[in-house]
């Protein structure tokens, strides 16, 4: 005969079974929050380290190089009796400018010399007097001759001394110098004045019969607007002839200037006429004291370019 347990045995089964079923549950939940805690600390660093790296990438630029800057190079002048001697065979005329280097006008004075001699296409050498190896050399070259700076010398082949400018000279005055010393001209000189040569004397005689004119009278107005045009036309053509001259880079800037001057005039003389024949005094002289001074600066720029044909 069996023995059934008493109601307090039962309860205290019950209770713990009760308690293991809660204690399993809690593990099971405690291991499955820690996974679940875990995978998502480890997605989080995931994310962040791909972040971190980005912006890593993103914000480490190379540095821009620093440019370079380029050095400028001053051509210096070539010296000494060696250079002479060799001038000497390519230019029948060379102009030896005596300076003292890093003085401020005996730098300029040697650089118009340079310049002067490049007009007419002579040589040019320069002896610096502070270098004491090209002070011997000047000294030995002019023997008895006392040399001073700033000076310009001109030499004839076979070192032969012709002419000396003491002190400071501009481009213009060595230029005249040397062309006086010797009457040669560089080819483009030679075709600018054969070109003006033959425009001087039909420009003459239009601008005087301009001159010559009543303008008192619709006749004499007439005929001074005529000869106006016929002033410009003339001058139109001397200008479409000197601009295919071909010049020394040294007087480039110089040339273009009295060609652009003279066609300036011709567009003035054409203005005037019009103003002529309108009966407008006032602006016709006006437009005739603009022409006057262009000339002016015409007639200097072409006579420092030694273009004597084309000076009014």
């Amino acid at each position: 005969m069996r023995s059934t347990p008493s109601p307090r045995v039962r309860f205290l089964a019950v209770l713990a079974l009760v308690l293991l079923a809660g204690g399993g549950a809690y593990v099971l939940m405690h291991k499955s929050s820690s996974a679940s805690n875990t995978a998502g600390t480890q997605t989080t660093l995931a994310k962040t380290t791909q972040t971190t790296t980005a912006q890593t990438k993103t914000t480490a630029k190379p540095r821009a190089k620093t440019p370079k800057t380029k050095k400028r190079h001053h051509t210096a002048p070539v010296e000494g009796v060696n250079a002479l001697d060799a001038a000497l065979v390519a230019h029948p005329l060379v102009v030896v400018s005596v300076y003292a280097r890093n003085v401020a006008t005996d730098d300029q004075a040697m650089n118009e010399a340079r310049v002067g001699a490049a007009r007419v296409g002579a040589g040019f050498v320069a002896f610096n007097v502070f270098d004491e190896k090209i002070a011997r050399q000047l000294a030995t070259l002019l023997g008895d001759n006392a040399s001073s700076n700033p000076e310009v010398l001109f030499f004839k082949r076979g070192r032969k001394l012709v002419f000396t400018l003491q002190g400071f000279a501009d481009s213009q005055v060595v230029a005249q110098a040397a062309h006086n010393v010797f009457p040669h001209s560089e080819p483009w000189v030679s075709d600018a004045n054969r070109i003006c040569g033959r425009f001087s004397a039909p420009l003459s005689t239009a601008q005087g019969k301009a001159k010559s004119a009543d303008l008192l009278t619709a006749a004499g107005r007439t005929q001074a607007a005529a000869a106006l045009e016929e002033a410009a036309t003339l001058l139109n053509k001397e200008t479409r002839s000197l601009s295919a001259v071909r010049t020394n880079v040294s007087v480039a800037k110089d040339y273009a200037q009295l060609v652009a001057d003279l066609r300036q005039v011709a567009t003035n003389l054409r203005s005037e006429a019009t103003a002529l024949r309108g009966n407008d005094a006032a602006s016709a002289k006006a437009t005739d004291q603009k022409s006057a001074a262009l000339i002016a600066s015409a007639s200097a720029l072409a006579a420092n370019l030694l273009l004597s044909t084309c000076v009014s």
